[in-house]
């Protein structure tokens, strides 16, 4: 995660409040961790969803995970866009949960409470517990997390390596082109996708490759597919060390020739020109309505958005790739491996024992059989087998209401796991993802706590994203891009550098 700084927002507090009152966060007392007489443990939890509605209490995926765990967990189920604002809420009033979700991990408030000593330190349990030693243990990612070398949360586990290039393989087919191999063939794809009709409706009405805007938080980069061109083209993952001392990436010159490359596209308008202004959701809708033949996404999107677009146009075909040659051989940049994690305040959960307790709960709902139920759901509800006894899902609807808005609760989301029900093209991304960790480059800056970048990274960043943006669009040139560069050091960046410098010496001589 990046480091963020989120003020609490307390105007619109009784609006989070209510959107979150399903539940009360830290409930009657005598209802945490509570054993009944059969010894099924009661406890809270507080939790986001994006889904359109929170799910229900009588969720039959829900029912299975406490029969399984003999548990009863009341949850207060947030909507994402509040989230933030009510974990912040919630540690300033004290009023927590036993089992509290941290989306954004480095923000100042909950960095902050960790220091203080409000969560429990987890990292010296997790190798008691055989799943969590299996799927959480990381040693990347773990030290992603940790806050002054401590683990205070169990990390909600992505994909090291997730980002590739969705594209148009019947396009590709219908200009008798290959699958790009290098940064030369992957700018003739987007030219060829743009100028030479590769619908063959005879008309000059294509984007070859379409972008969206990113603009929020410490690590955006102007445009959503930018930080994926720039590793092609040998750039550090947002940091790098030179000689001892931390170098940002956007002073590097592998930046500005990927920024170069985006002005290349933009200037010969094989790209979308409003990219600077076209949301996420509108990028994808581009592409599913063939307006445009490729984007940079994550390599999960050949099914998710395989899906919508044989909605669109049954007749597409989409595929994928991540490897792409550039100076410095194959890279991808890699995630810092979560998604969040799960905290266990001090306040709420009174003892060791009762901290293994919950431990064991995240442990037992990602062993084989859960991690089946997770993928697949109930069989007879969302999905029944075939004579060859392989999982399909039956019920999409129901499937996309009731198992995936769960996927908010295990510590492991499967992305690396290969199942035959899957499919081809669902475990060939699966496989890349596995395969591309070799190459990913991560970013040595991520366990490192610069109070400057926690107070002013999002401000600060922003210059940097604006500039990027006009550079590509040619409202700035290189010297004026470079005295954004300069703006962005003299009002705090130069700060940041030289306490990850110092930070980063003082890591590596422990």
């Amino acid at each position: 995660m990046n480091q963020l700084n989120h003020k609490m927002a307390l105007t619109g507090l009784a609006a989070i409040l209510t959107a979150a009152s399903l539940t009360a966060c830290g409930g009657n007392q005598e209802e945490k961790n509570q054993a009944t007489p059969s010894g099924k443990v009661t406890f809270t939890m507080m939790n986001q969803y994006s889904s359109t509605e929170p799910p229900k209490a009588d969720n039959p995926i829900i029912k299975q995970i406490e029969e399984y765990t003999n548990t009863k967990i009341n949850t207060t189920w947030v909507p994402a866009s509040a989230y933030n604002d009510k974990v912040n809420v919630s540690i300033a009033s004290n009023d927590l949960p036993q089992v509290l979700m941290i989306g954004d991990t480095k923000s100042s408030s909950i960095i902050n409470a960790e220091r203080s000593g409000m969560f429990w330190e987890i990292g010296p349990y997790i190798k008691e517990f055989p799943n969590l030693s299996k799927y959480n243990a990381n040693e990347q990612v773990l030290k992603n997390i940790s806050v002054d070398g401590k683990v205070y949360g169990l990390y909600r586990a992505r994909a090291l390596a997730r980002q590739g290039i969705a594209f148009r393989q019947d396009w590709l087919d219908n200009l008798g082109l290959q699958q790009p191999k290098t940064i030369d063939e992957l700018y003739k794809v987007i030219r060829a996708f743009a100028l030479n009709d590769p619908d063959k409706n005879g008309k000059n009405d294509t984007f070859g490759l379409v972008e969206a805007e990113d603009s929020g938080g410490a690590g955006a980069m102007g445009l959503t597919g930018f930080q994926t061109i720039a590793s092609f083209f040998g750039a550090p993952n947002q940091w790098e060390i030179q000689d001892g001392k931390a170098v940002p990436q956007v002073m590097t010159k592998e930046n500005m020739e990927a920024m170069k490359f985006y002005k290349k596209l933009y200037d010969e308008k094989l790209i979308n020109q409003d990219f600077a202004a076209t949301k996420v959701n509108k990028q994808q809708e581009q592409f599913y309505q063939s307006k445009a033949g490729m984007l940079f996404t994550t390599l999960d999107f050949v099914i998710t958005g395989g899906n919508e677009l044989k909605k669109a146009n049954p007749a597409a075909k989409i595929d994928i790739v991540s490897r792409i040659q550039g100076p410095k051989g194959e890279r991808v940049f890699a995630t810092t491996g979560y998604n969040g994690m799960f905290v266990f305040p001090k306040a709420t959960v009174k003892s060791e024992g009762e901290l293994k307790q919950l431990l064991g709960f995240f442990d037992k709902i990602v062993d084989d059989k859960m991690m089946y139920t997770w993928t697949w759901g109930i069989e007879g509800v969302h999905y029944t087998k075939g004579a060859d006894g392989e999982p399909v899902i039956s019920d999409q609807t129901a499937y996309a209401n009731e198992v995936s808005p769960l996927k908010q609760l295990p510590t492991y989301d499967g992305a690396l796991m290969i199942w035959k029900g899957k499919g081809e093209a669902d475990n060939r991304f699966r496989t890349m993802l596995k395969n591309n960790e070799a190459i990913a480059i991560s970013n040595p800056m991520e366990p490192l706590i610069s109070q400057t970048a926690v107070e002013k990274g999002t401000e600060l960043n922003k210059i940097i994203a604006d500039a990027r943006v006009k550079f590509i669009m040619g409202i700035l040139d290189e010297a004026g891009f470079n005295k954004e560069v300069e703006k962005w050091r003299s009002q705090g960046g130069e700060q940041i550098i030289k306490d990850y410098t110092e930070l980063y010496t003082k890591q590596a001589k422990k």
